[in-house]
C-alpha cells in the first residue's frame, strides 16, 4: 500500500511541517545491562535512514547526479537529497551493507518534491540480504515546487520481518529526468494511538552459547493508555534463537523486578543447532483490543564454540590486566591483576634500554604476580626504516640483513625473558594486517596466502617466504625460552573490510580468511591471537595522533557500528584459527573525563567490564587495557574508574536478598529472590539440606531468579541461594529458608518414570 499525503505552498512560502525528533537510544547504566530509552510510541520503531545527513550505516551508492546536501529546497531541517537522472534507469540508490532487519517495522515513510517541474516517474524497491532485490513499487508522481509525504509498506517491498541491504529509488521512464528532491527518509511502524508503548529495554548479555542451556535475561517496561490492566500479552519472537514465541511475565519470577512495576521478563537461550549469526530481537506487547507495538532489544549474537583452549599456564578467564607497571600503580592499585604489558621497538635492540629491559620488566611483573606481556614492535623501526605500509615491510624483508637483524632481536628478547614463569610475546600489531590487506589490494590469486612475499630467510627447512618467515620467528622463542607462549597479533582489518558495513555473513567469512593467513604465516605453531577493538580513544578528536577519529560504538547493540559485529568476528576468528584470544590495548577512556590530554572519553572499558564472560565464550581469555598514543587515556588517568571496575571484577558478588518459598506443592518447593546488581553478575546457585544436618545439595539455575526445587523426601528443609560471578565466583549465601515438604519424590514421582 502506498500513500501520499501534500502539503499545501502559498506563493513564495509553504508551511513547515514540524520537524519529528527521535529519542536517540543512550546507554544510560552501562555498567549493569544493556538499556535501549524509548521516548513514546511513534519513537519507539522508528529509525531514520536520512535527516539532513546518512545516519551512520548508510551509504550514498548511487548511479545518478545527487547531492546529499541540497540546501534547499528542504521538507525540514537544513538539507535534503536533489536527485537528478541524466539517463534511463538511474538510480539513488542508498546502501545499508551491514544488513538491516525489518521486523520491528511495517513502512517507509519519505518526503518528495517535484523540483520547478514535478511529474517524475519513480519506482522503489529493497535491495535484500543475499543479493536479491523486492518487488519494484510504483510511486506516486511528485508535485512540482512542494512536498508530499509518501508511505510504502514493507509488504509491498517484500521487505516485512526481512533483512535489507539497500533503498534504490530508480528511474521507470528510461530517459532523463529533471532534478526531484527526498528527505526525511525513516522506517516506522503502525502503532495505535491506543496501543502500548515501549519504556526502558534491556539485555543483560550480548552473546550467547547456542547450548540450550545459557540465559539471556531480556526486559522491557511497557505501558499503556488505558492503564497497565489493558496489556494482554508481552512476547519476544524467538525464532532466531531456535525458538518459538517467548512469553515475558511481570509477576516478580522472571528476572522482572518487582511485581506489577510495569517491567516484563524472561530469560530466553538459543537452541541447540542454532547457526553462528547476529540476531536482532524483537519484543511485542498487544492489549486487549488487539493493537500492537514492537520495538527492537537490541543484537545479540549466538557464539559457536570458541576453538582451542586457554593454555595450562594462564588463568581462564575472564582476566584482566593494564600497561601501567613502570611507577608500580598496577601493584600499588589494590586491584589483584593478573597480566601487565610493555612494547618492545627496534630501538630497545640497538640502545639496550638501560640492559636487560625484557629481563627487569618480565622479572618485575613475576614479582609483583602477573604474567608479562611483552609486545614486540621491531618491523616498524627496522632499517632500512621506509615508513609503515606493506610495500616497505616487503621491500625489509628482501633485504638478508635486515631480516638477519630482525631474527637476532627476537632471540636477544627471549633469552632476556626465559625463565621458569609464563611469559607472552605478543607478536607485531598491524604487521599481518598490513601484509594481507595488500594482498587483497592488489588483487593477488590467493589473498589469504603469505607465501606470495618473498623473504631473504635462507634457513634450512623454512619456505623462503611470509609463511617461513613467520614460522621461524615462532619457533625462535619457542625454542630460545621454552616458559613463552607466542600470541601473533590478527587485524580485524585485515581483509580491507569493515564488520560494520557488511552482512553478518561476510563478517565470518573476514574472521575465517584472518585466520587462513594467520595460521600459514605462524600461527598454526603459536599459543594464541592478540586482538583489539580500537588503537584511540573515541571522545578525541582534535589531535593528529586521533585522525582520523575513532568512531563510538554503540553499546545498546542497536546501531551500527556496534559491539555484537566485533563480537561475531572474533568468534568466528578463534573457531576457525582453534585458538584462544587475548583482547589488547582497550582504550582506557569513560564518559566522565572532559577529553583533554590523558583525559578522553571512551565507552569500551564500562562494555568490557559487563560483558566479561560474554567475552570469555567469544573466545577472549584476557583484556589489557591501555593507551594507544601520547595523549591517550590511561588506566592511571582516568579518574580511577578502571581501578573501581577492576575491584568489582575480582570482589565476589553479594548474597542475593528477598529469598521466599511458596507453598510446597507435594515434593515441590519453587523459590524466588531479588536480583543481585553487579555488572559481572552470570547466575545463581541454589542449596539445600535436611534441617538438623546431613547432605548438602547445590543446584545451578543460571541467570533466573527463580527456580522450582523438587526434595528427595518429606521433610523440613533449609535452602539457600549464593550468586556466582564472570570469573565463577561464588559469593556468601542468602539468609536461609525453611520449608516442610509433605511426601517423598520418588513415591511421588517413580510410577510415572516406570510407565
Amino acid at each position: 500500500m502506498i500513500s501520499m499525503i501534500l502539503k499545501r505552498k502559498e506563493g513564495a512560502t509553504f508551511q513547515m511541517k514540524e520537524k519529528q525528533y527521535i529519542w536517540r537510544l543512550t546507554l544510560i547504566m552501562p555498567l549493569l545491562i544493556l538499556l535501549v530509552q524509548f521516548g513514546g510510541r511513534a519513537q519507539a520503531t522508528s529509525t531514520i535512514v536520512y535527516d539532513d545527513t546518512l545516519t551512520s550505516g548508510w551509504a550514498n551508492w548511487s548511479w545518478a547526479t545527487v547531492n546529499l546536501a541540497a540546501s534547499s529546497p528542504t521538507h525540514s531541517g537544513s538539507a535534503s537529497i536533489a536527485v537528478t537522472y541524466t539517463g534511463g534507469w538511474q538510480a539513488l540508490s542508498l546502501a545499508y551493507p551491514g544488513a538491516l532487519n525489518t521486523s520491528a517495522f511495517t513502512k517507509l515513510h519519505f518526503f518528495l518534491h517535484g523540483g520547478s517541474s514535478g511529474g517524475q516517474q519513480i519506482q522503489l524497491h529493497a535491495s535484500l540480504a543475499g543479493g536479491s532485490n523486492g518487488p519494484a513499487v510504483s510511486l506516486p508522481a511528485p508535485v512540482a515546487n512542494s512536498w508530499s509525504e509518501v508511505q510504502v509498506t514493507l509488504s509491498d517491498l517484500g521487505a516485512t520481518n526481512n533483512t535489507i541491504v539497500g533503498l534504490v529509488w530508480q528511474d521507470s521512464s528510461g530517459s532523463s529526468q529533471p532534478t526531484f528532491y527526498i528527505d526525511d527518509i525513516a522506517f516506522s511502524d503502525d502503532a495505535h494511538p491506543d496501543g502500548p508503548v515501549f519504556g526502558t529495554m534491556s539485555l543483560q548479555r550480548s552473546a550467547v552459547p547456542a547450548d540450550g542451556v545459557s540465559g539471556v535475561a531480556v526486559k522491557a517496561a511497557v505501558s499503556d493508555p488505558q492503564g497497565s490492566g489493558d496489556i494482554a500479552s508481552v512476547t519476544l519472537n524467538g525464532a532466531s534463537l531456535g525458538q518459538g514465541t517467548i512469553t515475558l511475565r511481570d509477576d516478580g519470577r522472571h528476572n522482572d523486578g518487582a511485581a506489577n512495576d510495569g517491567v516484563f521478563g524472561a530469560v530466553v537461550t538459543a537452541a541447540v543447532g542454532t547457526p553462528t549469526s547476529e540476531a536482532m530481537l524483537t519484543v511485542t506487547a498487544r492489549d486487549q483490543a488487539g493493537h500492537t507495538t514492537t520495538a527492537s532489544a537490541g543484537a545479540l549474537v549466538i557464539l559457536a564454540p570458541p576453538g582451542g583452549s586457554v593454555p595450562t599456564a594462564l588463568p581462564a578467564g575472564p582476566a584482566w590486566g593494564t600497561n601501567q607497571w613502570g611507577d608500580h600503580w598496577q601493584a600499588n592499585s589494590g586491584v589483584p591483576w593478573q597480566y601487565v604489558y610493555q612494547y618492545i621497538t627496534y630501538s630497545w635492540y640497538t640502545d639496550g634500554w638501560g640492559g636487560n629491559f625484557v629481563g627487569r620488566f618480565a622479572q618485575q611483573a613475576w614479582d609483583e604476580g602477573y604474567i608479562p606481556v611483552v609486545t614486540v614492535y621491531l618491523m616498524l623501526g627496522l632499517p632500512p626504516e621506509c615508513g609503515e605500509s606493506a610495500a616497505c615491510y616487503a621491500s625489509k624483508l628482501q633485504n638478508a640483513t635486515a631480516v638477519s637483524n630482525y631474527l637476532a632481536a627476537v632471540t636477544e628478547a627471549a633469552n632476556q625473558a626465559s625463565g621458569s614463569q609464563p611469559v607472552i610475546f605478543h607478536l607485531e600489531p598491524d604487521f599481518y594486517g598490513f601484509m594481507q590487506t595488500s594482498n587483497y589490494q592488489n588483487g593477488v590469486t590467493q589473498p589469504d596466502s603469505p607465501a606470495n612475499y618473498p623473504v631473504a630467510l635462507n634457513i634450512t627447512g623454512y619456505s623462503n617466504n611470509l609463511s617461513g618467515f613467520g614460522r621461524r620467528v615462532v619457533d625462535i622463542i619457542h625454542q630460545t625460552a621454552p616458559n613463552a607462549l607466542v600470541a601473533p597479533h590478527a587485524s580485524v582489518w585485515s581483509t580491507g573490510k569493515d564488520t560494520n558495513t557488511i552482512p553478518t555473513t561476510g563478517v565470518i567469512g573476514m574472521a575465517q580468511s584472518t585466520a587462513a593467513f594467520m595460521g600459514a604465516m605462524g600461527g598454526a605453531q603459536a599459543d594464541l591471537y592478540f586482538v583489539e577493538w580500537s588503537d584511540r580513544d573515541s571522545g578525541c578528536t582534535g589531535l593528529a595522533e586521533c585522525t582520523p577519529p575513532r568512531p563510538w560504538w554503540d553499546t545498546t547493540n542497536q546501531t551500527l557500528p556496534r559491539f555484537t559485529r566485533w563480537v561475531l568476528w572474533a568468534n568466528a576468528l578463534s573457531a576457525a584459527s582453534g585458538k584462544r584470544l587475548v583482547l589488547w590495548q582497550v582504550p582506557s577512556g569513560n564518559m566522565s573525563l572532559d577529553n583533554t590530554c590523558l583525559h578522553y572519553q571512551d565507552n569500551r572499558p564500562a562494555y568490557a567490564f559487563s560483558h566479561g564472560r560474554d567475552l570469555v565464550e567469544t573466545g577472549v581469555a584476557a583484556v589489557l587495557f591501555g593507551g594507544g598514543a601520547s595523549c591517550s587515556t590511561q588506566p592511571s588517568t582516568d579518574g580511577g574508574f578502571i581501578q573501581a571496575q577492576g575491584a568489582i571484577a575480582y570482589d565476589l558478588p553479594a548474597a542475593p536478598g528477598g529469598l521466599v518459598g511458596d507453598t510446597p506443592t507435594g515434593p515441590i518447593v519453587t523459590l524466588h529472590w531479588t536480583e543481585n546488581s553487579e555488572p559481572d553478575l552470570w547466575g545463581y546457585r541454589v542449596s539445600y539440606q535436611p534441617v538438623g544436618g546431613g547432605t548438602t545439595t547445590t543446584v545451578d539455575v543460571g541467570i533466573s531468579n527463580a527456580a522450582s526445587l523438587l526434595l528427595p523426601t518429606a521433610g523440613q528443609w533449609q535452602i539457600t541461594v549464593a550468586a556466582y560471578d564472570a570469573m565463577g565466583q561464588v559469593g556468601p549465601a542468602s539468609s536461609p529458608i525453611t520449608v516442610t515438604t509433605s511426601s517423598d519424590a520418588e513415591q511421588t514421582f517413580l510410577p510415572v518414570v516406570l510407565k
